[in-house]
């Protein structure tokens, strides 16, 4: 079965991929930017430094996919109960017309 990714689910991957893409770039207070994660493991001792270091590709890579993935539902989830409701209602209207 092929599935075809519509403009909504399409847009909100985009939205949310973004937003994830802004929240790793920007030093936000809340720790989950990459140059946080830089800065702090430079206070580690250097076995630490080295794993946290080693391992901070894996952490992007799992924020970025998952923001995807997350897009990929919520689009999904507004296709199924946005898009049935307005052509629910136009139909209804151009019926009474």
């Amino acid at each position: 079965m092929t599935s075809k990714l519509s403009s909504l689910t399409t847009l909100t991957q985009l939205l949310v991929g973004y937003l994830a893409y802004y929240l790793l770039l920007i030093e936000n207070g809340v720790g989950i930017s990459i140059t946080h994660i830089i800065h702090y493991a430079h206070t580690l001792p250097i076995k630490q430094h080295v794993l946290i270091m080693g391992l901070l590709p894996i952490y992007i890579a799992i924020v970025i996919f998952g923001a995807a993935t997350l897009g990929l539902l919520a689009g999904r989830w507004l296709e199924d109960f946005l898009i049935p409701s307005i052509k629910e209602k136009s139909a209804k209207s151009s019926f009474t017309n």
